[in-house]
């Protein structure tokens, strides 16, 4: 998430917005918001919908996988990026579409 928050301008300059979602609870993201200076909101998906609708949670055990998606305004998911290439945003940023001026 840190490497979200260094590249948040870049994020903002193509006209997007990230969003954490984990299935910590709302107290637990709080402080972990905080404790990394995050400028953008984390969701709590406690119970896992979110996570099991994305196929973003790892079989058996049932918790989250790290993942990445990019959804343009369409609602299209454009990308996925999992597991330990989701923590780098380049990916990301570069399947955000440029702005329209």
């Amino acid at each position: 998430m840190r490497a979200y928050r260094d590249q948040y301008a870049s994020v903002i300059g193509k006209g997007a917005q990230v969003v954490g979602i984990s299935t910590d609870d709302v107290a637990t993201q709080k402080r972990f918001r905080d404790e990394n200076q995050l400028p953008f909101p984390l969701l709590s998906d406690e119970k896992g919908k979110v996570a099991k609708q994305y196929g973003g949670t790892v079989a058996i055990i049932g918790l989250a996988n790290r993942a990445t998606f990019v959804v343009d305004q369409d609602g299209l998911v454009k990308e996925i990026t999992t597991g330990g290439d989701a923590i780098n945003p380049s990916g990301a940023i570069a399947a955000c579409p440029v702005p329209k001026k």
